[in-house]
């Protein structure tokens, strides 16, 4: 025994010297959605999108990071839910730089579910896999592009906080209470929720025709009134081929600028309005959408 420990002790001390002395220095990422850890020795910077991307030191590698705070997409552990929900988000997430090969596998990171997808970046020139896991609220994704990236897979993975909390329960009864960085609002609780930057989407999750967004915008000047009907026709999506008439309302205790009309998914209200620096638009899509609109116009609050 004592033999075979010498043994054991010898052969540590032979790696010791052959192994390097220690990791490579870790440095984190942290935004109030979530939180992850990367080489210190990488660059890390935002795309135009809000994505996140860390380069190696020789921008061979990257790690492409998004994460929202959402409650539409779930992955459960279930296949049956989660095969036909992976093939889709591939669908979706492949595009010009990033191509899938469609081959993907299911993974479980602690109560975290989601899949590991392989493809190439930039026709072919780089190997690439994405990683989505959704819990907690939560959905992200790593795109990993090259070796060096995707040797950081598992590290990334177990580094990975979710951050943000569940809705206070203080909105009125059937309401919940979304909180954001410029403004706060309550939503209907029937409906799930879809976070990105400035804006939310709520859906109903019993009739999907039937949907909620709202957006804020940062100002130069102080709010007014009059600025109301021209931040809506601006705000208007085109796709609703609505055309962008305005005229003001007193709506929820406010005044707002309203354009009403009807597209292919159904009726639609658009309000603007605003207070401080901060203007708000709210889109209702669908009957039972529009029938919420005072409570909910009367429920921001504006940071």
């Amino acid at each position: 025994m004592k033999r075979t420990l010498t043994l054991l002790i010898a052969l540590a001390l032979a790696l010791a010297v052959l192994l390097p002395a220690a990791a490579e220095d870790t440095t984190e990422y942290r935004d109030h959605v979530f939180a992850f850890r990367y080489p210190a020795s990488w660059s890390l910077d935002t795309l135009e999108n809000g994505d996140i991307v860390v380069l190696s030191p020789d921008t061979r590698s990257a790690v492409i990071a998004f994460a929202t705070i959402t409650d539409v997409i779930r992955f459960t552990g279930d296949p049956a839910n989660d095969n036909p929900l992976a093939e889709s988000t591939i669908t979706s997430y492949s595009g010009k730089n990033l191509s899938l090969s469609g081959a993907y596998e299911l993974i479980q990171s602690g109560d975290r579910y989601g899949f590991r997808a392989t493809g190439t970046w930039l026709t072919g020139s780089q190997d690439a896999v994405m990683v989505f896991l959704s819990g907690d609220r939560h959905i992200m994704s790593f795109v990993l592009v090259g070796k060096d990236a995707i040797a950081l897979e598992q590290d990334l993975i177990g580094s990975l906080e979710f951050l943000g909390g569940a809705a206070p329960a203080d909105s009125a009864k059937g309401f919940l209470r979304w909180e954001g960085d410029l403004f706060a609002m309550d939503y209907p609780e029937h409906y799930r929720s879809m976070e990105q930057g400035t804006a939310v989407l709520f859906i109903n999750g019993e009739n999907p025709a039937n949907i909620i967004t709202a957006r804020a915008y940062p100002l130069d000047i102080d709010y007014v009134d009059t600025l109301a009907p021209i931040i809506a026709a601006n705000g208007l999506p085109a796709s609703t081929g609505i055309t962008p008439t305005a005229e003001m309302t007193e709506i929820g205790g406010r005044n707002a600028a309203i354009i009403q009309g009807t597209t292919e998914s159904g009726p639609l209200s658009f309000y603007a309005f605003g207070s401080g620096r901060t203007a708000i638009v709210l889109m209702l899509i669908g009957e039972e959408a529009a029938a919420h609109a005072e409570a909910l116009v009367g429920s921001v609050i504006i940071k």
